[in-house]
């Protein structure tokens, strides 16, 4: 009896002050409460207890055709997709426009096409010098070479009829993202080094996207231009199935196929 007594009476006490103890435990900290941004954003909630936001996670995209630094998210061989986000499978909702081949030590990516241009010259005129545009004369140096877009800007500017792979690349775009027509472009000859260098990665890519597969390692005779010149006469092809970069010219009758190039 005494005993049941004593635990009643505690009880009763503990009882009176429920609201004290709550309020002495209350978190009133914006930080600890989630409220982590000084910003106010869309859709955000404020902290009731200060100059905080509770900002709702966005997604980190790409900026199609720009280097953003975001392939730091990607790994070569992943599908790039319209969104300007990078996947290790095609996912519900996005749409591949192209596969991850070569990613910079400042986090720039390129990501190639989804399709053959085909065949077509690398110019209609022989000699003809193109303003500031360099010189590889060796395959070491043109390896060092991955500046495909601003390669393939000079080309452009010389005219619309001069350097028909140039302009076959700028003029691409998948139907699915047609803006990004004039933000395509001819590869450079490090970039396809990388693209020789990592053949499997980018083959499973391609596959999982439901792109056109490269050609074969057996095939020896589907060599794609780049955008690196080597002298005013010939620039650099490559062969996925030779594994090397070769002189070609960019007339007389040669041809050779265009694959482009995206920046993200």
């Amino acid at each position: 009896m005494n005993i049941n007594l004593k635990f009643l009476l505690l009880g009763t006490s503990l009882s009176l002050i429920p609201q004290y103890a709550a309020g002495q435990c209350a978190v009133t900290d914006c930080q600890q409460l989630g409220y982590t941004s000084l910003k106010k954003c869309d859709n955000g909630l404020k902290c009731p207890f200060g100059e905080y936001w509770a900002c709702p996670k966005v997604e980190e995209k790409a900026v199609l055709g720009e280097c953003t630094g975001y392939a730091k998210n990607c790994k070569i061989g992943d599908i790039l997709n319209g969104d300007g986000t990078c996947t290790t499978n095609k996912e519900a909702g996005k749409t591949p426009i192209g596969v991850v081949v070569y990613i910079g030590g400042d986090n720039c990516g390129q990501a190639l096409a989804l399709k053959d241009l085909g065949a077509m010259l690398w110019a209609t005129a022989e000699s003809v010098d193109i303003p500031d545009f360099p010189h590889y004369e060796s395959v070491s140096a043109a390896e060092q070479d991955f500046d495909s877009c601003g390669n393939t800007q000079k080309i452009i500017k010389q005219g619309t009829s001069t350097y028909p792979a140039a302009w076959a690349a700028v003029n691409y775009a998948p139907s699915s993202v047609p803006a990004t027509k004039g933000k395509w472009c001819l590869p450079a000859a490090g970039v396809a080094r990388s693209m020789m260098n990592n053949y499997s990665a980018i083959i499973s890519g391609l596959s999982k996207a439901g792109g056109e597969l490269l050609p074969g390692m057996s095939v020896h005779n589907h060599w794609y231009w780049s955008s690196s010149e080597i002298d005013i006469a010939t620039v650099w092809g490559w062969c996925y199935a030779c594994a090397r970069l070769d002189r070609y010219g960019k007339v007389y009758g040669t041809t050779g196929y265009v694959r482009p190039v995206i920046a993200f």
